[in-house]
């Protein structure tokens, strides 16, 4: 794997997710009342302590993540670890995130930009032509 097949990978593993929600909103996948109802659940609860909290964690997992990204894009040697620790970090996130309202185009595209994402994130420890790029002190002659 070249380096710009590398980099198309960890492009599209976020274009793709992205395609998905803007694809989602355009076309209306997602019947009105279904969405006005999913709206209302947030609407209707108050905002506590709890839901600050759980805002702020969001942000800054969003940040990291793009941090990651960005050092997988391009080829830092502490961006495949920081981008495992990340996942790892986000995934436990979305556990009290609460239920998400997607179509299936959305999910779709949400399934494979992770999948993307995660052969990105491993490829550098496996592939040994993509480790030469994070780590080129490790080149194996």
């Amino acid at each position: 794997m070249t380096k710009s097949n590398y980099q198309a990978l960890v492009i599209a593993s976020l274009c793709i997710p992205i395609a998905g929600v803007i694809a989602e909103s355009v076309f209306h996948l997602i019947p009105e009342e279904l969405a006005d109802a999913y709206v209302g659940l947030f609407l209707d609860s108050s905002i506590g302590v709890w839901e600050v909290f759980l805002g702020l964690v969001a942000v800054v997992v969003s940040v990291l993540g793009l941090v990651a990204f960005y050092g997988l894009l391009r080829l830092r040697s502490w961006a495949p670890r920081f981008a495992i620790g990340v996942s790892m970090l986000s995934w436990l996130a979305v556990c009290f995130l609460g239920p998400q309202l997607l179509s299936g185009l959305g999910s779709a595209t949400l399934t494979l930009g992770c999948a993307l994402y995660g052969a990105a994130m491993v490829l550098p420890f496996y592939a040994p032509e993509v480790r030469v790029l994070f780590w080129p002190e490790e080149r194996a002659d």
